[in-house]
């Protein structure tokens, strides 16, 4: 390479250097200078969003719980025998409607009516011995009058002959058998009444004894009466285990074997538990509304009818039951169902779409389009389903909340608002 081409290569580095130097020491004072317009302009340059928006509306609220629940019969019984012996007759099946005292089925007990007879024949003779008692009485009561009458006949001849005694009528030993025959009718008498004060007692103890054997009597009729399965109230018979021949034993000597299963569903209950966060909100009369899947969609409404007040330590929840009118018997004990128990109603409450609720660290806030512009509004909530949350304070009725946006929207963005018609 020769000097001249060499100059030339020097020269061009040297200029370049040089307007390097040139443009740097000039690009702060430029920089300084333009910064105001650069920040004026940025919302310019930002791009504008097209936003969904929606206003809050007014609407009844209700706060609801929802939870399973198995349908009961009102009252179910389970059948059992309360003496021994063998099935001698079955009147009904399963299905089978009945009423209160309809004969279910009957037992025999022979030698259960032998030991009516034998006890029945024990009341007579004691009847029998009271009317003899009391016969021996009377012997004794009329003894008593007889001896009564010769006593006072007696006193009357001493009486008598203790005057002409006096006069030297009759003789000493006259007058003393007289006091002899007094003293003799006086005794009979006392004995005459302590006849009868005997009889009274056997009279007594007869009777006595005729009261346990009457009870003897009535406690085996009362037990053979129990040999007669009857209904307790009118219901369905859901169940039934026994056939004719078959042995029972009394539940009264251990055993629990039931004869049948009788439901009464002319009434359905519900038995819910409630857990602690809402059981302060149930009550008696709260409203409930239940669906029978089995019925399809159709909604059974109804109220609380009853609750245990207090919770279960074990699972702090509140027993509460519901009973429905089954007059037409579409429901049926053990169908499965959805119960929607309505908590609170609010009417007029403020609402917006749960999707339009925003939530950073501690602060909840939606975003509102503003005179073309996103502004973050915080607010205060009430009640939120997942679909529409209440607005207790810092939204009015006018606003319009952004719940949708085709990209990015932070406050002061740019939007372009397009009102969304929200489903009900």
């Amino acid at each position: 390479m020769n000097k001249k081409v060499l100059g030339q290569v020097f020269g061009t580095i040297f200029i370049s250097a040089l307007v390097v130097v040139v443009v740097v020491s000039m690009t702060p004072a430029d920089a300084d200078g333009q910064s105001g317009a650069d920040e004026s302009k940025t919302g310019a340059n930002k791009k504008v969003e097209s936003v969904g928006v929606t206003q809050p509306t007014r609407r009844t609220l209700t706060r609801a719980l929802t939870m399973p629940a198995t349908l009961l019969a009102d009252e179910q019984v389970n059948m059992l025998a309360k003496t021994n012996g063998y099935v001698a007759e079955v009147m009904v099946d399963i299905g089978s409607r009945v009423k209160k005292g309809d004969v279910l089925a009957t037992i025999d007990v022979p030698e259960m009516m032998d030991e009516l007879r034998q006890a029945e024949a024990i009341q007579a003779a004691k009847e029998a011995k009271v009317t003899q008692a009391e016969a021996l009485r009377e012997t004794a009561k009329a003894e008593v009058q007889r001896f009564a009458a010769e006593y006072a006949l007696q006193k009357i001849t001493h009486d008598r002959k203790v005057e002409l005694r006096k006069q030297n009528v009759i003789p000493e030993q006259e007058l003393d058998e007289s006091k002899n025959e007094i003293a003799v009718a006086e005794a009979f008498q006392k004995i005459a009444a302590a006849k009868v004060n005997s009889s009274a007692a056997d009279v007594a103890v007869a009777k006595a004894e005729v009261l346990m054997a009457v009870a003897t009597v009535a406690r085996i009729k009362t037990l053979m009466e129990y040999a007669t399965i009857r209904a307790p109230f009118d219901g369905v018979i859901t169940e039934r285990f026994i056939d004719p021949g078959d042995f029972v034993r009394s539940a009264t000597e251990g055993a629990a074997e039931a004869l049948f299963w009788i439901a009464k569903m002319d009434r359905i209950r519900l038995s819910l538990q409630i857990p602690e966060i809402d059981s302060a909100s149930v009550k008696v009369g709260t409203p409930v509304d239940v669906v029978v899947k089995a019925l399809g969609e159709h909604s059974f409404p109804g109220i609380i009818t009853r609750t245990a007040v207090g919770l279960r330590a074990s699972t702090r929840t509140m027993r509460a039951e519901v009973d429905l009118d089954n007059a037409d018997g579409l429901l049926a004990p053990g169908m499965y169902a959805q119960v929607t128990i309505k908590l609170e109603i609010k009417e007029s409450a403020l609402m917006i779409p749960s999707k339009a609720i925003r939530v950073r660290e501690r602060e909840t806030y939606v975003l509102v389009a503003r005179g073309q512009i996103a502004e973050k509004v915080p607010v205060d909530l009430g009640y939120d389903d997942g679909i529409w949350a209440e607005v207790l304070s810092g939204l009015g009725d006018d606003e319009w909340i952004i719940i949708a946006a085709t990209g990015a929207v932070i406050p002061g963005t740019p939007v372009k608002p397009v009102p969304v018609k929200q489903d009900a």
